[in-house]
């Protein structure tokens, strides 16, 4: 965390940053200091000299501005951002309801289209057209979970080609490095014990559980790799590992539905499709995205060495939930084992969507804090702090802007903020890298900006 601004030589201010009281203010004193807490996730500016913590580079002080940055033109212009702080947002619960009730009838059209489509299909043709069919079923559970991380992912957008490359690594090169490397296990087993049925247990619950965790993981490592700059915590690796195991759970359910449509006909394939595309739509996401959260956790606290020496650990709880469902579904226990296994499954899609929720609201919580450090250096006011790190400010400074014809700076000025903040963060994890200072030196340019052509739409 920076360090709260010094006090001027004429001693108006008190040790800790603050005015002190009935102190004069004029436009060249210090910046108006206010403390914004230092959650203890976020606290990483006290780091070890030496061990597996240690920060490579000395730590990341904020720069004052060069010059005097020029008045908000916000906090000039309306006065609702006073109210962010005060009002608490009531839930729009006519709008929720509305969307539920439009996903519920959407699910049950695309499900009676999907049997008639399939049905149409196997009698029309005397060859089934089979990779369509079953691709066309896989796609409607992909994009639930598209649809939900890119609503997840609103607060601090992540680049699409990124998104894309998740989605892609889980569908093609995890999908099958997995189906080699398990058909591969299972042949072994078998060799060794001469039973099928050895074979098929361990591939389901051993197997299984240990390389896809390990090869949908391993695209958690390539973005780190690739884009570190939009790897910064919890939520980003939930979002992309979510989309990784999205794309993975794509390939593997084209295999199951074509297998059910040539055992089972267009009605097997459809009770297939619930039991895999409804009632388990999330598995491998939720498995993927508990490695991804631990990851991004540990990289955001304790900088980008800890987040890939964790890899490891991380995938400890994906691979123990896979394992458990494979063993249940293979022990073939009638009705009750079946509600019992799909309840379960349920209440754990359930606290996955709250933990979402929590992430979500947890990454504004760390937005204001870190763009609070900038704003006790004087790069911005604090009424700008609450409405970039607000959903109620964001949603009244694009109001605001829209009338004043400036809508676009608004929201470039609220996404480039919050990828300021982000930066802010991985300087105090991983120290001063050069590299990284350079990005924040960018931000800061673009920071100043955007404030100045708002300011210029004022006038």
């Amino acid at each position: 965390m920076s360090q709260p601004p010094h006090p001027p030589s004429g001693g108006q201010h008190m040790p800790n940053g603050r005015p002190r009281p009935g102190a004069p203010h004029s436009p060249s004193s210090q910046p108006r200091y206010i403390d914004y807490g230092t959650p203890r996730a976020f606290d990483t500016s006290v780091r070890p000299a030496s061990g597996l913590t240690a920060a490579r580079y000395a730590p990341a002080q904020i720069q004052r501005p060069d010059q005097q940055q020029p008045p908000s033109a916000w906090s000039t212009q309306t006065r609702r951002v006073q109210e962010v702080s005060q009002e608490a947002a009531k839930p729009p619960a006519v709008s929720i309801g509305v969307w539920i009730a439009l996903v519920a009838l959407g699910v049950g059209v695309l499900l009676v289209l999907g049997y008639f489509f399939l049905e149409f299909v196997l009698t029309a043709s005397s060859s089934p057209v089979w990779w369509p069919v079953t691709a066309f079923l896989a796609s409607i559970s992909l994009l639930v979970i598209a649809g939900i991380m890119l609503l997840a992912d609103r607060w601090d957008p992540q680049p699409i080609p990124l998104l894309l490359i998740a989605v892609f690594w889980g569908a093609a090169i995890s999908a099958g490095l997995s189906y080699v490397l398990n058909t591969l296990n299972s042949t072994l087993v078998y060799l060794l014990t001469g039973s099928p049925e050895a074979a098929s247990w361990a591939g389901a619950v051993i197997s299984a559980p240990l390389v896809e965790e390990t090869t949908k993981g391993l695209g958690l490592l390539l973005l780190m790799v690739l884009a570190r700059r939009y790897f910064n915590g919890p939520l980003d690796g939930l979002i992309y590992g979510a989309l990784i195991g999205g794309g993975f759970a794509f390939t593997e359910n084209i295999i199951y539905y074509t297998r059910g449509l040539e055992d089972m006909g267009a009605g097997g394939v459809l009770f297939l499709f619930i039991l895999r595309g409804v009632l388990n739509i999330f598995g491998h996401a939720i498995y993927t995205s508990l490695t991804g959260i631990i990851v991004g956790f540990v990289a955001r606290k304790w900088g980008t060495v800890m987040g890939f020496l964790v890899f490891l650990p991380a995938l400890v709880p994906g691979m123990v939930i896979h394992s458990l469902w494979n063993l249940l579904a293979g022990m073939g226990g009638g009705i009750v084992l079946l509600l019992l296994m799909y309840g379960g499954k349920a209440l754990v899609s359930l606290l996955w969507l709250i933990t979402i929720g929590l992430l979500i609201w947890d990454e504004s919580r760390l937005t204001r804090v870190r763009l609070g450090d900038y704003a006790n250096q004087g790069w911005l006011t604090h009424e700008e702090v609450d409405m970039l790190a607000t959903w109620k400010g964001r949603r009244e400074g694009k109001r605001w802007a829209q009338q004043l014809g400036a809508k676009p700076v608004m929201k470039r000025f609220i996404r480039e903020s919050a990828d300021l903040a982000s930066i802010r963060q991985r300087l105090l994890a991983d120290g001063a890298n050069p590299k990284v200072v350079g990005i924040e030196r960018n931000l800061l340019h673009r920071l100043t900006a955007n404030r100045q052509e708002l300011l210029s739409h004022v006038r």
